[in-house]
C-alpha cells in the first residue's frame, strides 16, 4: 500500500458503554435516549478525529467494517424498547449492509413468580456477556488481515486485555477510542494495556455529528425517564 493510499478502518463498538459515557460527559440534564449515536456516523466520526490527532498516520480511512454490540431487553420485560431497539438496528444498517453490522444480545434477568408464572424483573436486568462479544470480534477482526487499522470503542477496563491480546495475536494495528471533554478530568487517561496503544480522543462536536437524527423522535414516540431504560 502506497503511503498515501487510504487505509482499512474495522471498529467494534460496546454501544452501551459509548452511549451512555456520552450522554454522562455531553448531555447530563438530558434524557439517554437523546443521545443515541448512529454506529457509521460515530465511525466516520473516528476516522476523523484519528486523522486529526494522530501525527504520526494521518493517512484517510476508508470505512471497511463497523460491528455494533447491544443489549436488548427481552419482549416478556419490556416489548416498547424490544421494538424500538429492532427498529434502530435496521435504521442503522439501512444503507450500509456490507459495512455495518449490528448485533442484539438479550439482556440478563433475576426471575421471580407471579401469581403462578415466572416472571423477569426490571429493575435486575443487566449487559452479560457483550465485553466477551466485543472482545472475540476484535481479536477476529484484527487476525482477518482484512482491515488495516482496527479500534476498540469502548471505555471498558474489563476490555484492556483483549486489546493486548488482538495487538499481539496479529500485525494489524490495533487502537482505541474514547470521548473526551477538556473539562472534565475523568474522561483523561487510557485503557490500561501492557504496551501503550493510540487511544483516539473524540469530543463533544465529534459526538454531535455522530447523533441518530431520530433519537428525538423515538424519545417522543416512547417516552421514559433518563435512568428507567436500556436505551
Amino acid at each position: 500500500m502506497s503511503e498515501n493510499a487510504p487505509f482499512r478502518l474495522g471498529v467494534v463498538i460496546d454501544y452501551q458503554n459509548v452511549h451512555l459515557v456520552a450522554a454522562d460527559l455531553f448531555m447530563p440534564s438530558r434524557p439517554v435516549q437523546e443521545s443515541l449515536i448512529d454506529p457509521y456516523r460515530f465511525a466516520c466520526q473516528l476516522a476523523l478525529a484519528r486523522s486529526s490527532t494522530n501525527k504520526q498516520d494521518d493517512r484517510v480511512a476508508e470505512i471497511a467494517r463497523v460491528e455494533v454490540f447491544r443489549g436488548q431487553p427481552i419482549l416478556e420485560d419490556d416489548p416498547v424498547t424490544h421494538q424500538r431497539n429492532l427498529e434502530q438496528a435496521q435504521r442503522w444498517i439501512r444503507g450500509h449492509a456490507t459495512t455495518v453490522g449490528v448485533n442484539l444480545h438479550p439482556l440478563t434477568y433475576d426471575w421471580d413468580y407471579r401469581g403462578d408464572r415466572m416472571v423477569p424483573i426490571r429493575q435486575t436486568r443487566r449487559e452479560k456477556g457483550v465485553d466477551v462479544l466485543c472482545a472475540l470480534t476484535l481479536v477476529d477482526m484484527a487476525r482477518s488481515g482484512l482491515y488495516d487499522v482496527v479500534v476498540l470503542a469502548s471505555w471498558d477496563r474489563d476490555l484492556a486485555p483483549a486489546l493486548d491480546h488482538a495487538d499481539r495475536a496479529s500485525r494489524t494495528k490495533v487502537e482505541a477510542a474514547k470521548w473526551h471533554s477538556p473539562s472534565q478530568p475523568d474522561s483523561d487517561g487510557f485503557l490500561r494495556t501492557t504496551r501503550r496503544l493510540w487511544t483516539t480522543p473524540m469530543t463533544k462536536k465529534h459526538f454531535q455529528a455522530s447523533l441518530d437524527p431520530r433519537s428525538i423522535d423515538d424519545r417522543q414516540l416512547h417516552p421514559a425517564t433518563r435512568r428507567d431504560m436500556v436505551s
